[in-house]
C-alpha cells in the first residue's frame, strides 16, 4: 500500500466508504430512469408526429429520427446498466473484506431466494390462485432495467421497420 493510499484511508471511516458507494449505485439507478423517461417521452411525442402528420412524405424522416433516437436510448441504457452494475460489485466486494455475512450485495444467489420467498410468505395456504402464481413470477426475478432495455430495442426496431414501410410505400408512388 502506498503512503498516499494509507493516508487516505486513515481518514475514510468503512461506513462513510459504503454510504458513498451505495449513494453512487442508487444515484446510477435514479439516473437510469430519467434517461429513460426522457427518452420514453421523446418517442412519444415522434409517434404522435408520425401517425398524425398531414403530409406523408415526411414520415419517413419522422421514422428515421424516432430510430436514432430509439438507438441512443438503447446506447444510454446499457452504460447506465454498466455503472450500476460496477457500484454494486465494489458493494459486494467491500461487504466482504469489512462486514462479512452483512449479504445485502454478497448474498449468494440462494440467500437471495430465500428472502424474498419468505417476505413474499410463499408457505401460507390461504392466497388466492392469482396471488400465487404472481409471486411466482415475482420469484423469477425479472429485470426492471433489462426490461426498460429490451422496451428501447424493441422501439429502435419498430422505427426501423416504419421508415421502411414509409419509404416503400413513397416510392411505389
Amino acid at each position: 500500500m502506498t503512503e498516499d493510499s494509507k493516508k487516505i484511508e486513515s481518514k475514510i471511516e468503512n461506513k462513510d466508504a459504503y454510504k458513498f458507494a451505495l449513494d453512487t449505485r442508487n444515484f446510477e439507478i435514479a439516473l437510469f430512469w430519467q434517461r429513460s423517461n426522457y427518452f420514453l417521452v421523446l418517442n412519444s411525442a415522434l409517434a404522435l408526429g408520425f401517425f398524425n402528420l398531414q403530409k406523408q412524405e415526411y414520415a419517413w424522416l419522422l421514422a428515421v429520427f424516432g430510430f436514432l433516437a430509439s438507438y441512443l436510448w438503447f446506447q444510454v441504457n446499457l452504460g447506465s446498466k454498466y455503472w450500476q452494475v460496477r457500484w454494486e460489485n465494489r458493494l459486494s466486494i467491500f461487504e466482504n473484506e469489512v462486514s462479512p455475512g452483512l449479504n445485502f450485495f454478497s448474498a449468494n444467489w440462494q440467500t437471495i431466494q430465500k428472502d424474498v420467498e419468505d417476505s413474499l410468505g410463499n408457505t401460507r395456504d390461504d392466497k388466492g390462485s392469482l396471488r400465487k402464481w404472481v409471486d411466482k413470477q415475482v420469484l423469477k426475478k425479472p429485470s426492471v432495467s433489462y426490461n426498460m432495455t429490451l422496451l428501447s430495442l424493441g422501439s429502435m426496431l419498430a422505427w426501423a421497420l416504419l421508415a421502411v414501410i414509409r419509404i416503400w410505400k413513397t416510392a411505389l408512388q
